[in-house]
C-alpha cells in the first residue's frame, strides 16, 4: 500500500509543508507547520491510502511524528 506524506520543510524565511508537490503555509515556527501538517493529513488525507507526517527534528533528520489508520478495505459480503 502506498502512503500519503505530509512533509514539514524550512526555507529561509517560513516553514511550510509539502504533500505531493503542493506546498502549504507558510507557518512561523516548525511547530505550528507540525501541527497543521496533521490536520491536513486528517482532513485532506488520501481516502485510500495511510497518511503520515514528517517533521524534521534538530539536526534536520526527517521524523515520522503522526500517522493515520490503513484504509479498510470494502468488502463485498458486508
Amino acid at each position: 500500500m502506498k502512503t500519503c506524506w505530509f512533509i514539514v520543510i524550512r526555507t529561509p524565511s517560513a516553514w511550510w509543508v509539502d504533500c505531493e508537490g503542493k506546498a502549504y503555509g507558510p507557518f512561523g515556527t516548525r511547530e505550528d507547520a507540525a501541527f497543521n501538517a496533521i490536520r491536513l493529513a486528517q482532513t485532506f488525507g488520501d481516502a485510500h491510502r495511510r497518511s503520515d507526517v514528517y517533521v524534521p527534528d534538530a539536526d534536520e533528520k526527517l521524523t515520522l511524528v503522526w500517522s493515520g489508520a490503513a484504509p479498510r478495505r470494502s468488502g463485498s459480503g458486508s
